[in-house]
């Protein structure tokens, strides 16, 4: 599949890196460089990352957080997306895949003594077992790995597991902008939204990840891995 070209991504890359820069997207974002070195760089000409080191940050409160009183944030995006076969469109394109975010909250940009955290989890099922609870094949959640032990009197639980298409770092950009970001505070928001660079690779990331996930959905579906009682396990009866 063209659009999963190493070129074609590479280009979407470079361009989400130019658009953070010109609108002025505060926070750390030399992950993007790490990203476009280990794709060009790899031997087996496809896609395969590990992103860390990037982060958006965010002066003001985000609406209706708890406590109240905070007043800058962190959002830091793990990405593991490691592509196996673009050929076959027969079969789910991904070997490994992660995401992770975590939302940190602070009283002030120059307090940062206490930290307040959230974390979402939204990996893929590799194994076919039967599981005493619903495991949809790619599902997101709230807590995993980076939100244990860091309160003793928060419970952190291994369901639900909610189904959620896949997302690589555009798409994982798009989400955090949209659902923590106060466009009222923040203008780059829907100055973003509005860019013909962005929409386009962002639909191209849309077309590498979800068109094969929602079709999964349809009546008429074949496919080996997107398929109705994988995809969202929890209604399939």
């Amino acid at each position: 599949m063209e659009i999963w070209s190493r070129r074609n991504y590479l280009k979407d890359i470079k361009f989400l890196k130019e658009i953070i820069s010109e609108y002025n997207v505060r926070g750390v974002f030399s992950g993007i460089d790490e990203i476009v070195e280990s794709i060009e760089t790899n031997d087996k000409d496809l896609i395969d990352y590990r992103l860390s080191n990037f982060s958006i940050h965010l002066k003001g409160a985000i609406a209706r957080a708890q406590p109240g009183d905070l007043h800058f944030c962190k959002i830091e995006l793990e990405n593991r997306l490691e592509v196996k076969d673009v050929l076959n469109d027969n079969i789910d394109p991904l070997s490994r895949y992660t995401l992770d975010f975590k939302i940190s909250l602070f009283k002030s940009e120059q307090d940062q003594t206490k930290e307040y955290c959230s974390t979402w989890h939204l990996d893929k099922e590799h194994r076919d077992l039967n599981f005493s609870y619903i495991h949809p094949y790619y599902h997101i959640q709230f807590g995993g790995k980076k939100h244990e032990y860091l309160d003793p009197n928060m419970a952190i639980l291994s369901s639900p597991r909610i189904p959620h298409p896949p997302m690589d770092l555009i798409l994982a950009f798009h989400f955090i902008i949209n659902n923590f970001v106060d466009r009222k505070i923040h203008s780059y928001v829907d100055e973003i939204a509005n860019d013909a660079r962005y929409l386009r690779i962002l639909n191209n990331s849309k077309e590498r990840l979800w068109e094969p996930y929602f079709k999964g959905f349809s009546i008429d579906n074949n496919h080996n891995d997107y398929k109705i009682n994988k995809l969202f396990p929890l209604y399939n009866n």
